[in-house]
């Protein structure tokens, strides 16, 4: 999480409040005593590490729902980390679809905690599973 992500998320959004963006407020009033990102800013930036994984690329469909839990706060300099669990897997009408629901978490690696948790339904391209030989074939 950098300072300029932070600027451009504000001037994106049109999100100026200053525990955000004013330094010499947060150092009064925040209580972290630093300005704060807004929460939707960790999970865009954990939406562009999901995609990095390379599971959506080409089968990723639509966004079918998402719930979003903030638990601790992540502040400018902070390295994230995102985990993805597979909860579910649904076979859709639609042919060669299915729904993939995850479970998610936004971890900050230098401080050790979780920050956000969620989980994510996906609309996904599906193949039919491969049989696999057994060892005795």
């Amino acid at each position: 999480m950098t300072q300029t992500d932070l600027t451009f998320w504000s001037m994106f959004t049109g999100d100026f409040n200053p525990i955000h963006v004013d330094s010499a407020f947060a150092r009064e009033h925040s209580p972290f005593g630093t300005v704060v990102p807004q929460g939707l800013l960790a999970v865009a930036i954990a939406s562009g590490l999901q995609e990095r994984l390379g599971i959506f690329a080409g089968t990723g469909q639509a966004m079918l729902g998402q719930t979003i839990t903030f638990a601790a706060a992540v502040v400018v300099g902070d390295t994230l980390r995102v985990r993805l669990t597979v909860r579910t897997l649904t076979p859709s009408r639609r042919p060669g679809t299915g729904r993939v629901a995850f479970d998610y978490a936004i971890e900050v690696v230098e401080r050790g905690l979780t920050a956000v948790t969620g989980t994510l339904d996906v609309l996904c391209l599906r193949r039919e599973a491969v049989q696999r030989p057994s060892a005795d074939s």
